[in-house]
């Protein structure tokens, strides 16, 4: 098996953003006299600006992470990656075949999340105002900053948002412990654990991949079985879900670090379900439909059984 090291790197979103609720004890109070109880039993929170201000950072944030696992596509191509596998301290492991295109999604998810952040920063001080309009019997000037002043209490806010792609090398067995002896039998335990953390680790994403290939297979077979053209809005089939199928066979090449001729086998397999056929082709044709469902439940049941 391949050392992870060889032919992969870490990566990681690493991202803060202002918190826009804060709890109030006038509302507390006022709550608990409301349900005739007292302020160990009820805690109220207050917003602080219109959700609609601060949601376009939020969501930019929260879909790259979405993206890395595998359930957002990307910001440049609109591809779905399947999901990379967990490292530790919230790493991702990041194979080198799929370097450039991750790189190149996470670098417009970033330009987009400080767009996003330029735009809060000029609607702000109206934000601010407009809180302190419609909810003053619970606004507080303390809560935008310290000491309150309008321009000051922005750049305290502003200054609450980053987003750093967070880049590493995964570490080889043994590599900067100048200390290792062959004849020390504790070194040469400790270099026998971490090669055997990374071998771990190299199966443990191979079996990330197959239970990618059964999961993306699966729904699409059930997806096509199910689907009524009759009756669309009880069994939607969305367009999607054969992108998540055509995505995953262009990047499972990159995830398959060990060349495993099984996952090859599967990969193979789902070219031939899908082929050229869309998502509408899908929806119209009943015959295709039934075909490439009994194609792809055949993906997700053989590769099933050879890594059984």
């Amino acid at each position: 098996m391949t050392a992870l090291h060889e032919k992969a790197t870490k990566v990681a979103i690493r991202g803060t953003q202002w918190r826009n609720y804060k709890k109030s004890h006038k509302a507390t109070k006022a709550a608990a006299e409301t349900h005739k109880t007292t302020e160990k039993w009820v805690r109220a929170s207050i917003t602080l600006v219109d959700k609609k201000f601060v949601d376009a950072p939020r969501k930019i944030l929260s879909a790259a992470r979405n993206y890395l696992e595998g359930s957002t596509a990307g910001a440049a191509d609109g591809k779905f990656i399947g999901g990379l596998l967990t490292w530790e301290d919230g790493y991702r492991i990041l194979p080198n075949l799929l370097n450039e295109q991750v790189m190149r999604n996470l670098g417009q998810f970033k330009s987009e999340f400080l767009d996003s952040v330029a735009d809060l920063r000029a609607v702000l001080p109206t934000a601010i105002d407009a809180a302190r309009s419609e909810n003053p019997d619970l606004f507080s000037a303390a809560d935008y900053g310290a000491s309150y002043v309008k321009s000051s209490s922005v750049d305290d806010i502003i200054s609450r948002y980053s987003f750093e792609i967070d880049r590493g090398s995964l570490p080889e067995p043994g590599q900067g412990d100048f200390r290792i002896d062959n004849s020390d039998e504790a070194q040469k335990a400790a270099r026998a654990a971490d090669e055997e953390k990374s071998i771990g680790k190299a199966r443990e994403m191979r079996d990330h991949v197959v239970g990618t290939v059964i999961s993306v297979a699966e729904h699409f077979a059930e997806r096509c079985e199910v689907f009524d053209p009759e009756d669309k809005g009880k069994s939607p089939f969305r367009d999607s879900t054969v992108e998540k199928v055509r995505d995953l066979i262009g990047v499972l090449p990159a995830l398959n670090i060990d060349n495993d001729a099984r996952i090859e086998k599967a990969r193979q397999g789902l070219i031939d379900a899908l082929g050229n056929k869309s998502a509408k082709e899908l929806r119209e044709d009943s015959n295709s439909r039934e075909d490439t469902a009994a194609k792809a439940r055949a993906v997700a049941d053989n590769i099933s059984n050879l890594f059984d």
